[in-house]
């Protein structure tokens, strides 16, 4: 089936492009979307005519998706989680986290946006990309700053030597006062 598609459709052609799919991707997905029309008839003559607005149209996309990337550039990224001692997280730092992180500061994008490898599951500074429109991608840092849960803290029995002697306080002080009142020609 030849299709001319309508915008840019990742991994399979950019606004304007004449491709041939199969026929139940092009009917049942591509073109109920909007994504393209029929390379035959009417429309597609009328298409090719529309085809140096669209151009400006998507230019005027890459253009706002530019601007996004430089306000995304500005911003520092930083998330606290739990994490053990040895700065391994308790879970992990995931693309909806990302998500989330994104929305909090003003920007509505799908979670597919996001590329990030492998979910972080360490403490430190971790690089992800954002995919803001097919043509505009932005590499950007998050810092993971681990809370760590410290395990209370328990008092040690003192050892005691096996020759001392444990004197109480209240021993202590009548030592103290018998010192006090020896005569210093005794001590001698």
């Amino acid at each position: 089936m030849k299709l001319i598609l309508t915008e840019d459709v990742p991994n399979l052609g950019a606004l304007g492009d004449t491709i041939e799919v199969k026929a139940g991707y092009g009917r049942n997905y591509l073109l109920p979307q909007g994504m393209a029309l029929l390379a035959t008839g009417k429309a597609s003559k009328e298409l090719r005519h529309r085809l140096q607005y669209l151009e400006k149209l998507r230019e005027g996309k890459i253009a706002i998706a530019n601007e996004q990337v430089e306000k995304l550039n500005a911003l520092k990224f930083e998330i606290v989680r739990k994490a053990g001692l040895g700065g391994k997280l308790f879970g992990s730092v995931t693309n909806r986290d990302l998500v989330e992180l994104l929305k909090e500061n003003g920007f509505e994008l799908e979670r597919r946006a996001i590329l990030l490898n492998t979910p972080i599951r360490n403490v430190g500074t971790h690089e992800f990309s954002v995919r803001v429109h097919t043509e505009v991608t932005v590499t950007l840092q998050i810092k993971v700053i681990g809370d760590t849960v410290e395990e209370p803290a328990v008092e040690k029995p003192k050892e005691v030597a096996a020759d001392a002697t444990v004197i109480d306080s209240e021993e202590l002080e009548k030592l103290e006062e018998l010192e006090a009142n020896k005569d210093p020609e005794e001590i001698e």
